[in-house]
């Protein structure tokens, strides 16, 4: 199994147009057959920290599924629209990989 994570600072006074687009980003998302985030917000540590996460089966399965998104113009404005409500310069994203033990 494969976790994609993206964590950022969501500029001070914009969270409710931030949960607002990450809300129509999964609404592009589920369309185009890429899996549901799950949303979490810092409880104590930096200011308006996100952190989005999805699981995939595979590693090809998430590169395949985020090409074809990507090619979708909705898609491509879904996300520049959630981006938009970033700090600059504080994204992070990566993609993890389980290690059974």
């Amino acid at each position: 199994m494969y976790r994609h994570q993206l964590r950022a600072l969501v500029e001070l006074g914009r969270f409710e147009s931030f949960l607002a687009a990450a809300t129509t980003f999964n609404a592009v998302a589920a369309r185009l057959e890429l899996p549901v985030y799950r949303l979490w917000v810092t409880v104590f540590g930096d200011l308006n920290e996100v952190w989005a996460e999805t699981d995939f089966e595979s590693l090809d399965e998430h590169w395949r599924r985020f090409r074809a998104a990507h090619e979708d113009p909705s898609f491509q404005g879904a996300f520049v629209e959630l981006c938009s409500h970033f700090v600059p310069g504080s994204a992070h994203d990566s993609v993890s990989e389980l290690v059974p033990l």
